[in-house]
């Protein structure tokens, strides 16, 4: 019995500072920012076809109010797609401000939702590269996922996320794992 005691006393002690730091996380205040790198998976498909080029983005943030932030993303293409021999498609570059609404962290998982307006460049190329054609895309744009924060690397989340950068005459729709780190 005292030696249950004690190892019940020693577990408390060791998981109350672990608690207390997810708490503090938990709702994010105002004027807190954070910075984090994602890899996407793009998938852009018209009528006809679907290319599955490789991109990454740096996302930038501050809280406006408790779980409410402001979103700066960046992207740039890591890996075009090739359709056939004669066409190729890559998205180039990816420029975005979001509104950003979180929820508080329950058991290390949060939700979090997206809006706002995204600028992207899709680069097109046939011919063995000899005609080469930058298509200019603007549009809303939205996004959801998840987030984990794991107790023991205090600072740092992990997420999954799906957005849709662009939705008009072809759709673009972004699968990311990334971390994020909340300063």
């Amino acid at each position: 019995m005292k030696k249950t005691i004690i190892m019940t006393s020693a577990l408390l002690c060791h998981l109350l500072p672990l608690q207390v730091h997810a708490d503090e996380l938990s709702n994010a205040p105002p004027l807190a920012t954070y910075a984090g790198l994602e890899s996407l998976y793009n998938r852009i498909s018209d009528h006809s076809h679907e290319y599955n080029p490789l991109s990454a983005k740096l996302r930038a943030g501050i809280f406006l109010q408790t779980n409410i932030a402001l979103e700066l993303q960046l992207g740039g293409n890591i890996h075009s797609d090739k359709m056939d021999n004669s066409r190729e498609i890559s998205l180039t570059d990816q420029t975005g401000l979001f509104l950003r609404f979180q929820s508080p962290i329950e058991q290390g998982v949060r939700v979090y939702l997206y809006g706002g307006y995204n600028e992207l460049t899709l680069t097109q190329t046939a011919g063995n590269g000899f005609m080469k054609r930058d298509s200019r895309l603007e549009s809303s744009a939205w996004g959801m996922g998840f987030e984990e924060q794991m107790s023991q690397l205090k600072n740092v989340i992990f997420y999954l996320d799906y957005s849709r950068p662009y939705d008009d005459e072809i759709r673009i729709s972004q699968y990311s794992l990334g971390a994020r780190y909340q300063f």
